[in-house]
């Protein structure tokens, strides 16, 4: 039986995931919820918690060229996300900052590469920052996102004013969240990054809001089937 208390980077999330029914997959180096069998009133948004995923941020001056340099495909364009050739996502959120997430295999290398290989003595005026540690990660997808986030952000996140790959840094349930849409086999997909302390608090609020339109906690396996369209 897999226990997720005993895996290095288990969520801030596993209690609360546990108690609605997780089944629990392992995936490199942690445990993921891979379904729960909690479900909610069979509306279509679905809350995916990815937060056991790695994760890795950069920051300064020469960030952006110490990304293309190493083949990430990223432009100084602040709150736009680029896709990597893997499925990955570098979130450029200011011209000194960027955080990079795996697909949604998880696969980790390339980030443990790019933080095994940076040296101070480059002097590239960046500088790794491990975001695994400080931000919670969860996935929100369905038809009915907007009404559903309009009552918990001021954010207009109607599809013609938030397109594909666009991030805002805002406030979402009295917290500072990233928010980046990046749709998963042509289904909408609003990636959230909050402070890893709050997680719980956090998602309580997204379940709350998503109440009336049917929400629910799912697993990763059912965000993966998203991938096939």
């Amino acid at each position: 039986m897999i226990d997720p208390a005993a895996s290095a980077y288990r969520s801030p999330l596993y209690r609360r995931l546990a108690t609605d029914g997780a089944v629990w997959r392992e995936m490199n180096d942690t445990v993921v919820a891979a379904s729960v069998s909690r479900r909610g009133a069979g509306g279509d948004i679905q809350i995916t918690d990815l937060s056991p995923l790695p994760r890795l941020g950069f920051k300064g001056r020469g960030t952006i060229p110490a990304m293309q340099a190493r083949g990430i495909i990223a432009e100084a364009t602040p709150n736009q996300a680029f896709r990597q050739a893997d499925g990955g996502l570098c979130l450029v959120l200011g011209a000194g900052e960027v955080i990079l997430l795996p697909n949604l295999d998880g696969q980790g290398e390339r980030l443990a590469q790019l933080e095994a290989d940076w040296r101070i003595e480059d002097e590239e005026r960046t500088y790794p920052l491990r975001r695994r540690d400080s931000h919670a990660w969860l996935a929100v997808s369905g038809k009915a996102l907007p009404d559903m986030f309009s009552k918990i952000c001021a954010i207009d996140l109607r599809p013609n004013k938030f397109a594909d790959l666009s991030i805002t840094q805002t406030s979402i349930a009295k917290m500072s969240a990233i928010l980046t849409r990046a749709d998963v086999g042509g289904k909408t997909v609003f990636h959230l990054l909050v402070d890893s302390a709050a997680a719980l608090y956090f998602c309580n609020c997204l379940l709350d809001a998503a109440a009336e339109f049917g929400g629910r906690l799912v697993g990763l396996n059912e965000l993966q089937k998203s991938e096939g369209g």
